[in-house]
């Protein structure tokens, strides 16, 4: 008997040995009563070999700086960041002054749409109708739209009203890779409708009527919020009060960028 037990702790000493030659991270692969039996025998545990193992800290070097560097190649060379906020929160108004500032390219998703719906063709017609109904347009639609904008210019990009949901961005980030982060303005309900029908009456837009607006902001509760939330717990939101009068709040969007290395009165980007 202690012979065999003798060659089982050998045995076991072997496994554990070799379990750390493989990259094996703990026992866990190992039958429960083995994993006592090695504690009782005072054998070292594989994470214990591991941690003892330079070889294996250059391995897990090697790929960790491998994964960065394939992370790196996956992301769009130019900048993206993401303005979202309700119907009529100053998205456009506030992108503007973001491009005469620091030279960035806007790209407004809605306007991209509406070219689109303004060329008469077939996609137009589908897209009218959605947009008519206050729904959102496929996702794979809009990056087609924005991939095409974005092609040839070198950024940084602001994309407003993007994406309105969250099969919105897992499309685009698996075309174009993460934006930096999403710029929020928060503006109440009331105080958007306002805005909205007072724009409605030169805008000459077919979804700035009270009845549109309101399926515009059950669709933005409903689709886009999550958006916005799940980007605030990657801590990849940035929030600025925009019910103030538009020179505060552009103070406040500034103070948002001042960490991201922009030039001031730069040419506007190409």
């Amino acid at each position: 008997m202690r012979r065999r037990s003798g060659a089982a702790t050998s045995f076991l000493a072997r496994v554990l040995f070799f379990a750390a030659l493989c990259g094996c991270a703990s026992l866990r692969s190992l039958p429960a009563v083995e994993r006592r039996r090695a504690g009782a025998r005072g054998l070292p545990s594989v994470a214990c070999v591991l941690s003892s193992s330079p070889s294996e800290e250059r391995q897990e070097q090697r790929l960790s700086s491998r994964h960065h560097a394939l992370a790196s190649m996956s992301s769009p060379s130019p900048i993206v960041y993401f303005v979202m906020g309700g119907p009529g929160s100053g998205k456009g108004t506030q992108c503007a002054r973001l491009v005469e500032r620091y030279g960035m390219v806007h790209l407004s998703a809605g306007d991209l749409l509406r070219s689109e719906v303004a060329s008469g063709s077939a996609l137009g017609r589908e897209i009218s109708s959605v947009i008519d109904q206050g729904q959102i347009v496929k996702s794979e639609t809009t990056v087609a739209l924005l991939r095409s904008a974005m092609a040839g210019r070198r950024g940084p990009f602001l994309i407003d009203g993007f994406p309105r949901s969250l099969e919105n961005l897992e499309a685009f980030e698996a075309e174009m890779g993460p934006a930096a982060f999403m710029l929020f303005l928060e503006v109440s309900e009331a105080e958007m409708e306002a805005r909205l029908l007072k724009r409605g009456l030169s805008s000459g837009r077919s979804d700035d009527n009270r009845e549109t607006i309101v399926k515009r902001f059950r669709t933005f509760v409903c689709d886009s919020m999550p958006v916005v939330d799940c980007l605030r717990n990657r801590d990849c939101l940035r929030t600025v009060d925009a019910g103030a009068a538009e020179e505060e709040v552009f103070a406040r969007v500034c103070d948002v960028f001042a960490d991201q290395q922009l030039d001031d009165d730069v040419p506007v980007a190409s």
